[in-house]
């Protein structure tokens, strides 16, 4: 496609100044990787003082956040009063609506997805540029599209280094992994990768709104893990923090483990579907379990970290914006051109059946179904945290009953000791009377048949009568 003369350039792109730039986006509910791509692109130009609007047909709870960093969040473009200097488009429908608003304004196309329809590019001469986060999505621009490589830019999305920390070194033999996946839910898959974890003695966790365990901010959950199953933006974290990471989707597949051979290769096709080969099966997830290596690991780790970091992505994309600008400031199309543009893509859009509405409302009953997966499981988390504590109270009062029913047995057997000991006592000093007694049953009568006793009986005889004649004092 010829690209049409540029007009006068601006100053803003003349001179490096400041621009006001435009992010179209379908929605921010649910932090994809998409939506948490142009979170991220917005806050950071934003700091490098550029003026960001983003355009999407809904917002959720991000807007907030958005709108306190100075970020304009509108869903009408008629809201838009200042011409933006450049519109960075994400997703089609929204990227063609704002390029049919501001229709002078220089367009950059962003494709995230290999398959999705949001992810085809917006075929207007406005378009100055298409993006491609990996070389799947510039596939799909040649192939499908027939645009020239040297129209696409690769530029892969990065991860905030400050927000994901890298973790301690891993240990040897790895104890926990955790699956990373929106898409995860509780189905044959996962018990798939649950049953080939238990029977190398892991502990596994899930994170992801598909099983309602939704974390806005999962940086502090990862460097509590040693291997994390993911794809796309969750592999690419829990790399930058010092994970072991094995590319797998629970719904399209699994790859391998990354290792420092071939993180480089996985990182281009940005560890996603074009390298999800193999089907989830117990043996294939502990084969890749079985390669673990901890050292490997730190070294992929180190690798993505000097070249996967946020800083180096926003970057690339601030440089290629400013060259579209400053190589297309003004874009003037023939009014022939245009209405053959919008013919052609009206004509697309109705044979498509583009329901925008209906986009919208399945996307709010999807954050709907999220926020109430994430209440039944706090909720669940909440009984379960109060059964460990009455299993825990409960262990405890059986330690103390068994410690008393110790120590009174002890006391029981003491007091027994005790008696029987004084039983013996009595006995012995019984026996000892005894004897005592004999011997002088045996002396008495010795005296009893002495020859002294018989001759002095008429003598004690005499005693006694005079004894009871006498007079009493």
């Amino acid at each position: 496609m010829t690209l049409p003369e540029a007009a006068s350039t601006p100053d803003s792109a003349q001179s490096g100044k400041p621009l006001h730039i435009l992010l179209a986006m379908c929605y921010l509910l649910h932090r994809t990787g998409a939506e948490m791509f142009t979170r991220d692109l917005a806050m950071w130009l934003r700091r490098r003082g550029h003026a960001v609007t983003i355009f999407a047909t809904a917002f959720g709870d991000m807007a907030n956040e958005l709108r306190f960093a100075s970020i304009a969040c509108v869903t009408d473009l008629a809201d838009v009063a200042a011409r933006p200097d450049v519109i960075v488009g994400n997703t089609h429908q929204e990227t063609v609506r704002a390029l049919l608003h501001f229709h002078d304004v220089p367009v950059l196309t962003i494709c995230h997805d290999r398959s999705d329809d949001h992810g085809r590019p917006a075929q207007f001469a406005q378009v100055v540029r298409h993006v491609a986060v990996d070389e799947n999505c510039a596939e799909r621009l040649v192939h499908e599209f027939g645009i020239g490589r040297e129209r696409i830019e690769l530029i892969q999305n990065g991860v905030d280094l400050a927000r994901f920390p890298r973790r301690g070194e891993l240990p040897p033999r790895a104890r926990t992994a955790l699956l990373f996946s929106n898409y995860a839910s509780h189905n044959a898959q996962l018990e798939e990768i649950r049953a080939a974890c238990v029977q190398r003695g892991f502990s596994l966790d899930v994170i992801g709104s598909g099983t309602g365990n939704h974390l806005p901010d999962p940086a502090e959950a990862l460097g509590r893990y040693d291997i994390v199953f993911g794809k796309g933006r969750c592999a690419t974290e829990a790399l930058c923090t010092g994970n072991a990471v094995v590319v797998l989707d629970p719904v399209w597949g699994m790859g391998e483990m990354v290792t420092a051979a071939n993180v480089a290769h996985s990182r281009r096709w940005n560890f996603g579907r074009a390298l999800l080969v193999r089907p989830v099966t117990r043996e294939n997830v502990g084969a890749e379990l079985d390669r673990y290596d901890a050292g490997d690991a730190a070294k992929a780790a180190d690798w993505m970290r000097a070249t996967g970091g946020l800083d180096v992505t926003l970057g690339a994309f601030e440089d290629c914006v400013r060259r579209a600008v400053q190589e297309h400031p003004v874009i003037e199309v023939p009014a022939s051109r245009r209405a053959d543009e919008a013919s052609r893509y009206v004509g697309d859009w109705v044979r498509r059946g583009y329901p925008s509405a209906a986009h919208v409302n399945i996307a709010s009953l999807h954050q709907h179904v999220a926020g109430l997966q994430q209440s039944f499981n706090e909720h669940q988390r909440m009984y379960q945290t109060r059964i460990e504590q009455l299993q825990a109270e409960a262990v405890r009062q059986q330690a103390e009953t068994a410690q008393w029913q110790v120590e009174t047995r002890r006391q029981i057997e003491q007091s027994c000791a005790d008696a029987d000991a004084r039983t013996a006592e009595a006995e012995h000093q019984t026996r000892q009377a005894r004897a005592e007694l004999a011997q002088l049953q045996a002396k008495l009568h010795e005296v009893y048949a002495s020859r002294s006793w018989r001759v002095t009986k008429p003598l004690r005889r005499i005693y006694t009568l005079v004894q009871s004649n006498a007079p009493r004092p």
